[in-house]
C-alpha cells in the first residue's frame, strides 16, 4: 500500500470508516436494549415466575448499569481509533485505556455483586450463574491484559494503528 493512501494516523481510511460504524452500531444495539429489551425481559420473566418479583428492581438497576459500562467501553474505542497520530497522543491514549480498564473493572465489580444478590436470595439457575462467571472473568482478563500493555511500556500510538 503506498502511503498516500493512508489517512493522517497511518491507516487505511476503509478501516477507520468499518471500526466507525461497527462501534456505532454497537451503541445502537446497547440503547435498543437498555430501554426496550430489558424492562421486557424483566417483566416477561416475573410473569412467568412470579416468585422472581423481588429481583425485578435489581435486575433493572444491574442491568443498566451493566450496558451502561460497554457503552462507555465503545464510546472509548471510538476515541482511540479516532486519534491522531502526534506524539503528544499519547498521553491521551492512556488516559482512554485507563478509562476502557476502569469501566471493564466496574463491570466486574456489578457482576460480582449481581452473584452475590442472587445467592442470597436462593435464585440460582445454572445457566445464569455460569453466565455471570463467565463474563466476569472474560472482563477481569481483558482488564489485566490492557493493564500488562500499560505496564510494558510500548508505544500506544504504534500499537492502536497497526
Amino acid at each position: 500500500m503506498r502511503t498516500s493512501e493512508l489517512d493522517d494516523g497511518g491507516r487505511h481510511p476503509g478501516t477507520t470508516v468499518a471500526v466507525t460504524v461497527g462501534l456505532s452500531a454497537v451503541l445502537g444495539a446497547l440503547v435498543l436494549v437498555q430501554v426496550w429489551l430489558l424492562p421486557a425481559a424483566v417483566g416477561r420473566a416475573v410473569a412467568l415466575f412470579p416468585e422472581a418479583a423481588p429481583l425485578a428492581a435489581p435486575a433493572l438497576i444491574w442491568g443498566v448499569c451493566a450496558i451502561a459500562c460497554w457503552q462507555a467501553i465503545a464510546v472509548g474505542g471510538l476515541r482511540l481509533v479516532h486519534l491522531p497520530r502526534w506524539p503528544q497522543a499519547e498521553a491521551s491514549t492512556r488516559q482512554w485505556v485507563f478509562g476502557v480498564i476502569g469501566c471493564l473493572l466496574a463491570f466486574v465489580v456489578l457482576d460480582g455483586l449481581a452473584f452475590a444478590r442472587l445467592n442470597e436470595a436462593g435464585y440460582t439457575p445454572p445457566g445464569l450463574m455460569l453466565g455471570l462467571i463467565a463474563s466476569g472473568l472474560i472482563s477481569l482478563v481483558a482488564a489485566a491484559e490492557l493493564a500488562l500493555f500499560l505496564a510494558s511500556g510500548h508505544s500506544l500510538r504504534v500499537a492502536i494503528r497497526r
